[in-house]
């Protein structure tokens, strides 16, 4: 992801408006017992599409005002956020391809993920909170939440940061056929591979 002033400016939109989407519409709305929680996936988006840097950065940012706004302990989500970022990203660097079952995949675990950690935090930290197996179902519907809205989040960043966006052709790891490597291979002097011996 190639950052100028513009894109800094959209970046800085989308994360205003998910996290105002996430405190006053989607932690209001609750299905099947549980609410929705739509920042760790945004966290895992941006660190697909821009690598780890800006993951972590953006993640760091989310947690940041997710914090402020709600009444956590402050500073928990940042490092959460930011792990879920800087892992996404660090996934896109390593010249993977990003498609839809990725992403798909990504944003559950990176729900799943910041639940138990955020959850396994506070209990260490001594909040008026403990583990239970009875949250075991709220944490695979908040993860299969995460799956559901993975797709029309991952939409509308891609659409609002396609001009920064770098396109790289998608490279799949396969085994090396080293014998179609000698017959594909022409060295300068005409005598293929053996011209290294």
């Amino acid at each position: 992801m190639i950052i100028t002033t513009r894109t800094a400016a959209r970046i800085a939109g989308l994360i205003l408006l998910f996290t105002v989407l996430q405190v006053s519409f989607f932690s209001q709305i609750e299905l099947l017992g549980t609410s929705m929680w739509i920042l760790p996936a945004c966290a895992a988006i941006f660190g697909l599409l821009g690598g780890s840097l800006i993951g972590a950065s953006i993640g760091f940012v989310f947690g940041f005002f997710g914090d402020a706004l709600t009444d956590g302990p402050l500073g928990s989500a940042c490092l959460v956020f930011m792990a879920v970022g800087y892992l996404a990203g660090i996934y896109r660097e390593r010249g993977d391809f990003v498609d839809r079952p990725t992403v798909l995949v990504s944003c559950g675990l990176a729900t799943l993920g910041s639940n138990l950690a955020l959850g396994l935090y506070t209990v260490v930290i001594g909040a008026d909170s403990s583990l239970s197996a009875s949250l075991v179902p709220d944490l695979i519907l908040q993860a299969i939440y995460g799956v559901l809205l993975a797709i029309p989040l991952y939409a509308l960043i891609h659409r609002v940061l396609r001009p920064a966006l770098i396109r790289e052709p998608a490279t799949r790891r396969r085994p090396v056929d080293l014998d179609q490597w000698a017959d594909d291979f022409e060295s300068p002097s005409g005598n293929g591979p053996e011209a290294f011996q």
